[in-house]
């Protein structure tokens, strides 16, 4: 991902409304940057159904490969899960509470999953 995309999506005021969720944020970056539309995040599921969903709904692959730019990150946060799109190998862009943050993998451990999407 471009550097000019990340600022782009770090000044957007929206994301820092407190509106939306970690994947609507997903969402926006897979169909401004892809032109993929990824399934909305149902608040009346749990979130294994969700990611059950998703993983069945959409052509991916769940891979155990250096992440790519581009490739989804869906780790646990304390007792949620949590996405992000991956920028480069070591580093992804994700919606947290304070804002648009970019965020190094390293930072959230080995408990997480890579998912690249056919695109």
């Amino acid at each position: 991902m471009q550097d000019e995309t990340i600022v782009k999506y770090m000044k957007t005021k929206r994301y820092t409304e407190d509106k939306y969720v970690c994947w609507d944020f997903v969402r926006d970056i897979y169909k401004d940057e892809y032109n993929i539309t990824l399934p909305e995040y149902p608040t009346d599921e749990i979130q294994t159904e969700f990611k059950n969903e998703l993983i069945s709904n959409i052509p991916h692959i769940k891979t155990n490969d250096s992440p790519k730019s581009g490739d989804i990150i869906v780790f646990s946060l304390f007792a949620n899960q949590h996405a992000g799109v991956m920028v480069d190998r070591s580093n992804f862009i994700h919606l947290a509470k304070d804002g648009v943050r970019v965020t190094s993998i390293k930072d959230v451990g080995g408990n997480y999953a890579i998912y690249r999407m056919d695109k």
